[in-house]
């Protein structure tokens, strides 16, 4: 297939672009002048880039005439860009954008990346159905963005797909974020100060989350819809911590969990539903968190 994907340099598109390429797909995937391609290695030459800092970009696009958009890239998604409603705004913007590039190219069915941020803070396990409440402009704009990608597909006859991301877990992680920073102290023997790590997330390793994404690309029937993209298990920072620490067989006491308070307005689980995903598109196999952290230590190394 002829696919479009927004955002391969970045964290899950780069894991996206190297599985579509596998698969034999024929990738074009946007990049910007100033953009880092550390995560691009393994396919860089497989993929065909345009760049959106170039007039062309579009013109080029329609001659490549995508049969399915993949948007995946998303500005201020850090937490100190998160409630940046100027920042934000960039992502309603280049979603109409791209969605005029779709009816411009006849494009067949859109993929598009919500997250569990839209629910807001709430307490069980989060279906499809549950009342969306976003605490961060973040979430507030995924919204819009989801209102206008839903109305313009349907009045356009785009098969749309709009999935939910929780936590994704794999190589190529920003370094900020926490498993890399608490892979690189604890290598380096260095304590880390915690909250006491009750909070249960949701966490799904990138492999997992890329075999439920090739059922959606592969599907052949119009179940165009909501889709949560999660394991349905909830796992506590305190056990992947500790299962981290344990495969690098370092000593625990390097874990100071409850030397720091949890924020204000703490969301302590964000769990959610497979159900309807795994009744629409079949159930797969989940990797054991013990396999899934041994594959991330391994290519981090």
């Amino acid at each position: 297939m002829r696919i479009f994907l927004t955002g391969a340099t970045g964290f899950i598109g780069s894991h996206i672009a190297g599985y579509l390429v596998t698969k034999g797909h024929r990738v074009v995937a946007t990049r910007r002048i100033n953009s880092k391609f550390a995560n691009c290695d393994v396919f860089f030459d497989s993929v065909e880039w345009v760049n959106t800092d170039d007039a062309s970009w579009i013109e080029k696009l329609v001659t490549f005439k995508p049969e399915i958009i993949i948007h995946t890239a998303w500005d201020g998604v850090g937490a100190g860009n998160r409630d940046n409603a100027e920042v934000q705004q960039t992502n309603i913007d280049f979603m109409q954008l791209l969605l005029a590039i779709a009816k411009k190219c006849d494009v067949k069915k859109f993929i598009s990346f919500g997250s569990q941020a839209e629910y807001g803070i709430f307490a069980g396990d989060a279906t499809e159905s549950y009342p969306l409440n976003p605490v961060d402009n973040y979430g507030k704009v995924k919204l819009d963005v989801l209102n206008l990608f839903q109305h313009f597909c349907i009045h356009n006859n785009i098969e749309w797909y709009w999935l939910r991301i929780f936590s994704i877990l794999g190589t190529n992680e920003n370094p900020t974020w926490l498993l890399p920073q608490v892979i690189k102290k604890l290598r380096a023997g260095e304590e880390i100060e915690l909250t006491k790590g009750e909070q249960r997330y949701d966490y799904l390793f990138v492999s997992d989350f890329l075999e439920r994404l090739n059922l959606v690309i592969e599907n052949e029937t119009n179940t165009s819809g909501i889709y949560n993209i999660c394991s349905g298990r909830g796992i506590e920072i305190k056990e992947l911590i500790e299962a981290v620490a344990c495969q690098l067989k370092v000593s625990t006491h390097l874990l100071k969990f409850g030397a720091i308070p949890y924020r204000a307005n703490q969301n302590m689980n964000i769990v959610g539903c497979p159900d309807k995903f795994e009744m629409t598109f079949g159930k797969v196999a989940l990797e054991s968190l013990e396999t899934s952290i041994g594959k991330i230590l391994e290519d981090s190394d």
